[in-house]
């Protein structure tokens, strides 16, 4: 699949996360949490990077520039999360209280506690499914 096969309509896209070392994670960006991100991370796809750890989540940076939108206060295990500063993608593998403003993006509704195995440097890549 790639970006001209994803409806702008479409609120669900389905996307694999490939971890080196650990296996693949299938997960969910939802255009409803934030659909302008969503739309703007769809047009940069794949994404890929080398993991980085922190307390509750594995991240990659990437090159998007933009706003926080629709910030949330609680962060789920399985969340995908945009945070603007970085700019990271982050996959929260436990429950958290975001030090900074940070947008939800998607899910990953099972295996999220595989991430805890993801070592720094490890490379992910997010792709369609």
């Amino acid at each position: 699949m790639n970006m001209s096969e994803i409806s702008p309509q479409k609120m669900r896209i389905p996307v694999n996360i490939s971890i080196e070392d650990v296996g693949i994670l299938e997960g969910e960006l939802l255009r409803f949490y934030a659909p302008l991100t969503v739309r703007d991370l769809l047009k940069i796809m794949p994404l890929e990077g080398f993991a980085a750890r922190w307390d509750y989540a594995v991240y990659i940076q990437i090159n998007l520039k933009r706003g926080a939108e629709k910030i949330i206060d609680k962060i789920n295990s399985g969340d995908i999360l945009y945070w603007p500063p970085g700019p990271y993608i982050l996959i929260a593998f436990r429950e958290a209280t975001p030090p900074s403003q940070i947008v939800r993006i998607g899910r990953v509704e099972k295996n999220f506690e595989e991430l805890e195995k993801v070592r720094p440097g490890s490379r992910i890549r997010i792709t369609f499914k």
